[in-house]
C-alpha cells in the first residue's frame, strides 16, 4: 500500500468545491490524517496524531464553531456516495447492509445514517474516510517471540493504540516464513478491494475476508492446514468457542483484544476462559492512542508473576534484568 497516494484518492470522490479548498491546504499535514469524516450540516472533519482540524475557507482550524468552517451538505453527501458506488447503489447492497465499502489503497468508507427493517442502510448522513496504514517492522519484537518460542499471543490496548496496525506487521512477517491464514472478519487487515489485497500480509498467509471470526477459526483449521491464525478484536463467547473447538489441533493463535492493562483484561466476560485455553502463552499490552503500535509491557500468562516491562527495541525487563526478546523463555 502506497500511503502518500490515500488521500488523492479521497479526493477523487470528493465535489469539486471541497476539492479545491483542500488543494489549499497544508498539503503534507493533512497527508497523515488517519480519519476525513463528512457528515451532514458538520464541517469536514480530519482526525491526525496530534490532534481533530477542520476545513476552513482559509486552511484549517482546531474549532469546529470558526464560522469559516466548510460544513457538509446534502448535495455533497449524495455526490461522495454516488463516486464510491460508481453510481450503482443497488450492486453494493452487502457491503451497504455491513455499513462500509472498501477502496482503493486499503481505504475503508465508514456510513452512517438510517436503516430500514430489512438492516438496508437507505438514507446516508455521513461519511467516514478510514486510512489504512502500514507500519513495516514495527512487530520484529513479537516476531521473534513468537516464532522462537512457537506460541500464541493476544495484542492488547485500547481505541487507536495501533492493535491492527501491529498485527497486520506481525502476520506480514510470520506469513512470509510460515503457513498462515488471516480471519480479517471487518476487512481492516489485508484490505481487500475489488478482489485484490491491497496490504502485505505475507506470501504464505490465506486471507478470509468479510468472514466472522467463528465461523473463519474453524474453516481455516478444517481446510487450509495453517500453521498460525491471526484474527482482530476477539470479543465474543462465540469465538471463544471456535478456538476450544480447535485446540489441540497444532496450531498457533494471534489476535488482538480491547483492554488498555492486564486488569482490564481480566474483567472482559470471556477473560477466563480465554486465557485458561491455553492458546495465548502472552499477553502483549500497547502504550495507547499518543503512541500507537508502540509495546509497554509482554506479561506472561501462565505465570502470576512474571511481568515484562519493554525498555528498548529489542529487549525486555525480566526478574530486574535485561534480555532479548528471543531469549525469553518459559
Amino acid at each position: 500500500m502506497k500511503e502518500s497516494t490515500s488521500l488523492d484518492i479521497i479526493m477523487n470522490y470528493l465535489p469539486v468545491e471541497i476539492r479545491d479548498r483542500l488543494r489549499s491546504t497544508d498539503w503534507k499535514r493533512l497527508s497523515k490524517a488517519t480519519e476525513i469524516r463528512f457528515y451532514l450540516d458538520r464541517p469536514v472533519t480530519f482526525i491526525l496524531p496530534d490532534g481533530v482540524y477542520f476545513l476552513t475557507s482559509q486552511g484549517t482550524s482546531a474549532s469546529p464553531n470558526n464560522t469559516a468552517c466548510v460544513k457538509c451538505k446534502r448535495a455533497d453527501i449524495d455526490y461522495i456516495v454516488d463516486s464510491i458506488t460508481h453510481y450503482s447503489f443497488h450492486a453494493h447492497i452487502n457491503e451497504l447492509k455491513s455499513g462500509y465499502i472498501m477502496l482503493e489503497n486499503g481505504i475503508r468508507t465508514a456510513l452512517s445514517g438510517a436503516y430500514n427493517q430489512d438492516g438496508l442502510l437507505t438514507t446516508i448522513t455521513g461519511l467516514s474516510f478510514r486510512i489504512s496504514r502500514c507500519i513495516e517492522n514495527c512487530a520484529t519484537d513479537l516476531f521473534k517471540l513468537v516464532t522462537d518460542e512457537r506460541c500464541g499471543i493476544l495484542i492488547c490496548g485500547g481505541v487507536n493504540s495501533g492493535k491492527t496496525t501491529i498485527l497486520r506487521d506481525l502476520c506480514r512477517l510470520v506469513g512470509s516464513h510460515r503457513k498462515t491464514t488471516l480471519i480479517d472478519e471487518r476487512n481492516e487487515i489485508a484490505c481487500t478491494a475489488n478482489g485484490r489485497i491491497c496490504n502485505d500480509v505475507g506470501t504464505l498467509t490465506n486471507v478470509l475476508s468479510d468472514c466472522p471470526r467463528d465461523k473463519g477459526i474453524v474453516t481455516a483449521v478444517r481446510n487450509l492446514s495453517p500453521d498460525y491464525i491471526f484474527c482482530d478484536e476477539i470479543s465474543t463467547e462465540s469465538d471463544i468457542d471456535a478456538l476450544m473447538c480447535v485446540r489441540g489441533c497444532g496450531v498457533e493463535f494471534c489476535a488482538t483484544v480491547h483492554a488498555d492493562n492486564m486488569c482490564d483484561l481480566m474483567h472482559r466476560s470471556f477473560a477466563d476462559r480465554l486465557i485458561s485455553s491455553g492458546l495465548f502463552e502472552y499477553a502483549v499490552f500497547l502504550a495507547g492512542s499518543t503512541a500507537p503500535s508502540v509495546i509497554t509491557e509482554i506479561r506472561r500468562l501462565d505465570s502470576d508473576d512474571t511481568t515484562f516491562d519493554l525498555t528498548g527495541s529489542d529487549c525486555v525487563w525480566r526478574n530486574n534484568r535485561i534480555c532479548n526478546v528471543g531469549q525469553v523463555k518459559k
